[in-house]
């Protein structure tokens, strides 16, 4: 399984409690990785600059505020001797949580799915859709609740294309998703979602029999390279938990997520892009606008994202103490 070393939680100090910490803890803890949580100052309106005369002065005091209450969330994991680091940014949330991944070459991000001031409609925010698009390694969006519990988990692979970067993020969804389910004691679905391209357009137009024998055909096309995938990890599409559901994907797959409980989806969101901040793709976009559970997201290594590291803005507790 790919193994995590470095991971950043990005968290909202202002908020009562802090689930997200706790299940970045435990991963760190499975993973035996180091954890940095960080939390962002964004900048002011330039409206309320214009009205606010000490309005750096604001932003200084936002600045030493979370920088305490980072400190309070790290003070009980650091007592565990777990190795924690903290840092306060300063810019637009996506953005420099980019940029801190980038510095500090971190290979998981965690943050819950919707931010506290999200005015997206959709389950998730605007900043874990930047993510999701723009972050060069694997994002995990947690669903805001109490205590997230993972009962079952779903991984979205496709076999059919015989790509080498499809190969490659379908044996990393396999086995992060079995790892998962295994530690949390959870069930766990592997789904391939089919459809034969321009089947509306055929449908109905040729004759039943010649149709029929055109979808048993590529059903049996996608169940063979599906099993050639699956020889690798001791399985076959036959097992339980194998599922090959008929459809689009972007339908059939939020279908399930919701019919069976589903409470973690693990699946890819760029593959074939060769190209720099590729977007993570209609199917995977479209798949999103429907999903009401948490989401692990994974890249191929030879993603790049469209946004640099820059520079680091110090904000220890000198430059906030500044006049």
């Amino acid at each position: 399984m790919k193994q995590f070393t470095k991971i950043l939680v990005a968290t909202d100090t202002r908020l009562d409690i802090h689930p997200i910490i706790d299940e970045a803890a435990e991963v760190a803890r499975q993973n035996d990785a180091s954890l940095k949580i960080v939390d962002v100052v964004p900048e002011i309106p330039w409206t309320a600059r214009m009205m606010v005369k000490d309005h750096e002065d604001i932003r200084k005091l936002l600045g030493r505020e979370k920088q305490e209450r980072l400190d309070a969330l790290a003070g009980p994991l650091r007592d565990q001797g777990m190795d924690v680091e903290v840092r306060v940014l300063w810019g637009k949330t996506s953005v420099e949580i980019i940029r801190e991944v980038l510095r500090g070459r971190h290979d998981l991000v965690l943050r819950v799915a919707k931010g506290h001031d999200s005015r997206h409609k959709g389950f998730f925010g605007t900043t874990g859709r930047r993510l999701l698009r723009d972050c060069p390694c694997a994002v995990w969006l947690v669903a805001a609740a109490d205590t997230p519990e993972y009962n079952h988990v779903m991984g979205c692979i496709d076999t059919s294309t015989g790509h080498k970067l499809d190969a490659e993020l379908n044996n990393n969804v396999y086995e992060l998703a079995s790892t998962i389910s295994r530690q949390h004691k959870a069930r766990r679905s592997i789904i391939h979602a089919w459809q034969i391209d321009g089947e509306a357009l055929i449908d109905g137009r040729v004759h039943r029999d010649a149709f029929e024998r055109m979808r048993q055909q590529h059903h049996d096309y996608v169940e063979g390279v599906l099993n050639e995938f699956l020889r690798s990890h001791d399985a076959q599409a036959s097992d339980a938990d194998i599922l090959m559901l008929k459809g689009d994907p972007a339908q059939v797959i939020p279908s399930f997520a919701e019919e069976n409980d589903v409470d973690l989806i693990v699946m890819g969101t760029v593959a074939r892009s060769g190209l720099t901040g590729m977007l993570i793709g209609n199917t995977a976009e479209r798949i999103l606008d429907d999903l009401k559970c948490s989401v692990l997201a994974v890249k191929p290594d030879s993603f790049v994202s469209p946004i640099k590291a820059g520079e680091y803005v110090d904000v220890s507790q000198e430059r906030l103490d500044e006049d």
